[in-house]
């Protein structure tokens, strides 16, 4: 009974009714939600950074041609649109910001669990519908992220959290290209090279999946329509009412 009751208090739909006052709270007790969300910006830039690194070996691995591979980013990209004005638009209107993240991240392991796959069959277009899905898991993060830490926290410091959450997304799209040259790729044998960044997409699908599951158990604040508009809220259910 007790867990029932924990994961129906962890309910990842959200009434625009209750009034949340995210935008109500401390710098102190926004620092949580922030920075959860803040490592999804950071993820997103490492995932971007990756690409190009990815892209380079698999023309010499595989050899695949430079017009080909412009594939990857072609995969990656495309699902940006799908996801902002597609699923993750609907999940954020009838859910909320929780489940966006949380579905989002569940995209991304996904895609990056497929890619050992594709990689073991060396399927360069495998690896690319792979790509594609982890474009729409990583795009329905930031369809989320973006306004939530804009919104969460004191209103007077949503431009600095906006800026220091993009800094990060900078910092992971530069680590990953380096850790991609020096680390998973430092081999004198391609195909070896090839076969560790298989494990790097499995400590990549285990880490998201664990953000994941943080997503679920942490408390963090939703955006309610109540929350940000009262009193225009309120006059719109009298009116329907």
């Amino acid at each position: 009974m007790a867990i029932k009751d924990l994961i129906h208090s962890r309910s990842l739909k959200a009434d625009d009714s209750r009034r949340t006052a995210a935008a109500e709270l401390t710098l102190r007790q926004s620092i949580m939600p922030l920075t959860l969300v803040t490592l999804l910006f950071v993820l997103w830039g490492f995932s971007y950074g990756l690409l190009d690194t990815l892209n380079k070996h698999f023309q010499t691995v595989l050899g695949v041609d430079r017009a080909r591979s412009s594939g990857l980013q072609a995969a990656y990209f495309g699902a940006y649109p799908l996801a902002s004005i597609g699923h993750a638009a609907w999940i954020l209107r009838h859910y909320g910001y929780r489940a966006v993240f949380i579905w989002g991240l569940c995209l991304y392991a996904l895609g990056a669990l497929l890619a050992i796959s594709a990689l073991k069959a060396r399927s360069f277009g495998g690896f690319c519908a792979c790509i594609f899905i982890i474009g729409n898991g990583l795009g329905s993060l930031e369809t989320a992220a973006n306004p939530f830490i804009t919104v969460c926290g004191p209103p007077r410091y949503s431009e600095i959290r906006i800026n220091i959450s993009q800094a990060f997304n900078g910092v992971g799209t530069v680590i990953a290209p380096v850790l991609g040259s020096y680390v998973f790729f430092n081999f004198s044998n391609e195909e070896d090279a090839l076969a560790h960044v298989q494990w790097v997409y499995l400590a990549i699908a285990v880490a998201v999946l664990l953000l994941a599951v943080a997503f679920f158990f942490v408390q963090i604040p939703e955006i309610t329509d109540a929350g940000i508009y009262p009193a225009s809220y309120t006059d719109k259910q009298e009116t329907q009412g």
